[in-house]
């Protein structure tokens, strides 16, 4: 007879629902089953779990910086081994147990140990490593652009994506890293996020398509006070690194949906202003698992946002909402619109993104919504964990039921994102 754990007196939440104080059996890492309240269970280490909700472990099927590879669409430079770590342990302390990097252009050999399961994503297309060295490329060896997407799912990669990102197509990435970081070098004056995004949209619009307008940029810079000496450099920025990328990012939507259904795999887009269009069209025309990554976006107009959510979903595309930094931090994101999916019920799957370093848990948000009534404790387990689990084909996990992997995670009752310890396989590893 194998190691047996015992979690007692938790509510033990299924995909059939909810049961109180209840007992949920493991062994040998594999969920033995759930019995009735106060069963006695012979010889099992005995894990007291009252006043506390027990949950599947969190799978997230959206996150960056988890590797040594390239860093988002842009392949940007790497991070190190110690900062990739503190992220992953990071995520497993906010009770997740499967992190899927969508940066799109690592490899396997970048994963590091962990204790939780690491998984890859690819984005190895023609068009996006164009678009990645029109931002970036810095991070590209001759390993990495010899590799390609069909060789990458073939050898584990779960998921196609993130097709697109903030990085490659005008938005968030752009907005807080590389032209302020170029504003700063050439003329000293420190712009955020809200700011430089007003001038992008000044100068090419929301498509990052739209004809450049010197005019309108300059009147937006007044706007922030800044001189007019400024405007070649900032425009030259904008160009380099919110326009530039953009139609080659963009083609490689349609590269990546073809590939989608020639493998079966599930595709993730970066929803925004510039790409939702082009997500929605594409949807229309295929059969494919495609995912709407962080519909939320707060470039997405929030009077347009439940239209555009309804056309996403009547295609089968899956929508899915990141929390980012939209609780505590907001300094890239508030929580007005994931709060408008949730309570129109328009979210299949939750996540964090990235944020820039800067995420928030998953149950962060769970927990505001099930407070507000928006969702139930069913449907918190089934947005963090069950169908994003069953869209990358993981079946052995995702659920808690009898012959599952022991993933799971025991929080609070009285606040969700409070952990009190997450199981791995069998090993506790919080």
């Amino acid at each position: 007879m194998g190691r047996r754990i015992a979690i007692t007196g938790g509510d033990v939440v299924t995909n059939g629902g909810v049961l109180p104080g209840a007992t949920l059996v493991v062994r040998d890492g594999i969920i033995e089953g759930i019995e009735s309240r106060g069963a006695d269970v012979p010889d099992a280490i005995v894990w007291e779990a009252h006043g506390c909700v027990v949950l599947p472990g969190l799978v997230n099927a959206h996150a960056h910086g988890c590797t040594t590879g390239p860093l988002f669409s842009s392949a940007a430079s790497a991070l190190s081994g110690d900062i990739a770590e503190a992220n992953i342990a990071r995520h497993r302390d906010a009770g997740v147990t499967t992190v899927v990097n969508v940066c799109g252009l690592g490899l396997s050999e970048e994963i590091p140990t962990a204790d939780i399961d690491v998984l890859l994503a690819t984005t190895h297309l023609p068009s996006a490593f164009v678009a990645a060295d029109a931002v970036d490329g810095s991070a590209l060896t001759p390993v990495h652009r010899a590799m390609t997407a069909e060789r990458m799912l073939a050898t584990g990669a779960v998921l196609i994506g993130e097709v697109g990102s903030g990085a490659t197509l005008g938005g968030g990435v752009a907005a807080y890293r590389y032209i302020p970081e170029a504003l700063v070098a050439e003329t000293g004056v420190a712009l955020d996020p809200d700011q430089v995004t007003s001038l992008i949209d000044a100068l090419v619009g929301g498509s990052r398509l739209a004809e450049p307008d010197s005019e309108r940029l300059l009147s937006a810079m007044a706007d922030l006070g800044l001189d007019e000496e400024a405007l070649p450099v900032t425009r030259d920025a904008i160009l380099r690194f919110a326009v530039a990328p953009v139609r080659a990012s963009l083609d490689s939507f349609a590269e990546a949906v073809h590939l989608a259904e020639m493998t079966g795999a599930p595709a993730m887009f970066h929803a925004a202003r510039p790409s939702a269009t082009r997500l929605l069209d594409l949807a229309r025309a295929s059969s494919a698992t495609l995912i709407a990554g962080h519909l939320n976006h707060p470039s997405i107009d929030k009077r347009e946002l439940l239209d555009l959510a309804r056309d996403l979903r009547e295609a089968g595309v899956v929508i899915d909402v990141s929390s980012l930094d939209m609780i505590t931090a907001q300094r890239l994101t508030s929580p007005e619109c994931a709060d408008l999916l949730a309570e129109a019920g328009m979210v299949d799957t939750l996540s964090t993104d990235y944020a820039g370093g800067a995420w928030e848990p998953m149950l962060g948000v769970a927990d505001r919504w099930y407070r507000r009534g928006f969702i139930d404790l069913r449907e918190v387990a089934l947005m963090t964990a069950t169908r994003t689990a069953d869209l990358l084909g993981l079946q052995d996990r995702g659920r808690l039921a009898e012959g599952k992997r022991s993933d799971i995670v025991v929080v609070s009752a009285d606040d969700l994102a409070s952990v009190r310890g997450v199981l791995v396989a069998g090993d506790r590893v919080t």
